[in-house]
């Protein structure tokens, strides 16, 4: 792999998604099959946006933030009312508990919502998400292709004695 190829596929892998075009454009050149892999990649349809936003919508957040406060409220009772500054909410954690809803969203309602946002273009926080994660599925499928493959490790053969 060539030092162009390498830092554009660094750049990539690094969220300058920006860079995807010139990667197929680079490709293309070379006759290398891989050029529309990353032309696509460099697209996003508004299927696979409202796939991710089903995803989104379909889980709701906990009630965490209610038990941080009552938490919050039971340590300043606690101190007698000291000011103590006690931050327990873990809402800025990726990994905060979330659970599912018990009806989700439907596909075509969430890509109603999405052809509205591109339309308009005016993003909602989830719709924002959904594109976000549409593009960084395609990305790892784009950056898979071009990883050596494993070689095949030799299976030593059963020792008699």
């Amino acid at each position: 792999m060539d030092a162009e190829l390498k830092t554009l596929l660094d750049k990539i892998d690094m969220g300058d998604w920006e860079k995807i075009p010139k990667l197929a454009e680079s490709l293309k050149l070379r006759g290398d099959p891989q050029s529309e892999l990353a032309r696509n990649a460099g697209m996003l349809d508004p299927q696979e946006i409202a796939d991710q936003l089903v995803k989104i919508r379909s889980v709701r957040g906990s009630n965490e933030s209610f038990f941080t406060r009552a938490t919050e409220l039971a340590v300043l009772v606690m101190f007698g009312g000291l000011p103590i500054t006690i931050d327990l909410n873990a809402a800025h954690l990726e990994s905060a508990p979330t659970t599912p809803r018990w009806w989700p969203p439907s596909t075509k309602e969430c890509l109603c919502a999405v052809e509205k946002a591109l339309e308009t273009k005016k993003l909602p926080a989830d719709v924002a998400r959904a594109m976000t994660l549409a593009r960084r599925i395609k990305v790892d499928r784009l950056l898979a292709a071009f990883q050596p493959a494993d070689p095949l490790t030799p299976v030593s053969p059963p020792e008699s004695n």
